[in-house]
């Protein structure tokens, strides 16, 4: 099996039954003032169907949620109220 890094996901996009995820990896560039700053950069996509994104997305989940029970993360709020729903 290969192991691969990433310092964030960059975006997700579904393409007909396929959700593809683009990962990238943070590096240091100087802007335009000549400050340095942390981007990311694309380094790797995942391509899965529907499924087995909804399935990963669920697993991620009741990890986050376990480590909230364990007191690794913090609950900072509740999430901002998103117009249309309700």
């Amino acid at each position: 099996m290969q192991t691969n890094f990433a310092d964030g996901i960059l975006n997700i996009a579904i393409t007909g039954p396929l959700v593809r995820i683009d990962y990238g990896t943070a590096t240091p560039v100087t802007n335009a003032e000549g400050k340095q700053e942390v981007r990311l950069h694309p380094s790797q996509q995942v391509v899965m169907p529907m499924e087995g994104f909804v399935r990963a997305f669920e697993a991620q989940e009741q990890l986050i949620k376990k480590l909230i029970a364990d007191g690794v993360l913090k609950v900072k709020g509740p999430p901002p109220a998103v117009a249309g729903n309700g």
